[in-house]
């Protein structure tokens, strides 16, 4: 297996972003309210988590295989104060299966415990996304709960699931 590089997102990277989460498979297990409606949305997203980045807040990775891009990785809400973070990811449809995920997670929790020297993460996952569940406790974080009603989706309340890791 080729190994896994990630590297901060710079705006030329939206249109990539942008088509990767215009695959409907993609789109089951996302927010709506995240998913880019342009590749210009994508690029101001981009944007502002690059100034974000600078202030340590929050940062926005491409995934790269080799010299191809196939995914992306998110770490936000970062609490200075509280030593906790987010974590975020997604996968090109093509490459879904083949380990990606416990990779992708892995080297967010790694920056986040290096680089930021964070205590612990918070991650939600959709309760029908299996491999997003696993990936996730493959990578130790414990499920706390099923949230009822977490977030309002396309016209709906939707569940979630809630996850928890310690770092050190």
């Amino acid at each position: 297996m080729e190994k896994l590089t990630l590297r901060p997102a710079i705006d030329e990277d939206a249109t990539f972003v942008f088509e990767m989460m215009q695959n409907k498979d993609f789109q089951k297990h996302y927010l709506e309210r995240l998913i880019f409606k342009s590749v210009e949305d994508a690029k101001n997203e981009i944007i502002k988590f690059a100034r974000e980045a600078k202030r340590k807040n929050a940062f926005y990775f491409i995934v790269m295989l080799g010299k191809e891009k196939i995914g992306i990785l998110d770490i936000y809400k970062i609490s200075k104060n509280d030593k906790k973070a987010s974590i975020g990811y997604g996968i090109l449809r093509g490459h879904w299966g083949k380990g990606y995920g416990k990779q992708i997670c892995k080297m967010g929790i790694e920056y986040a415990n290096n680089k930021l020297k964070l205590h612990s993460m918070e991650a939600t996952a959709d309760p029908k996304n299996k491999a997003s569940q696993r990936v996730l406790e493959k990578n130790g974080f414990i499920k706390l709960c099923t949230a009822k009603d977490y977030y309002f989706d396309r016209g709906q309340f939707v569940d979630r699931d809630l996850y928890w890791k310690i770092l050190k």
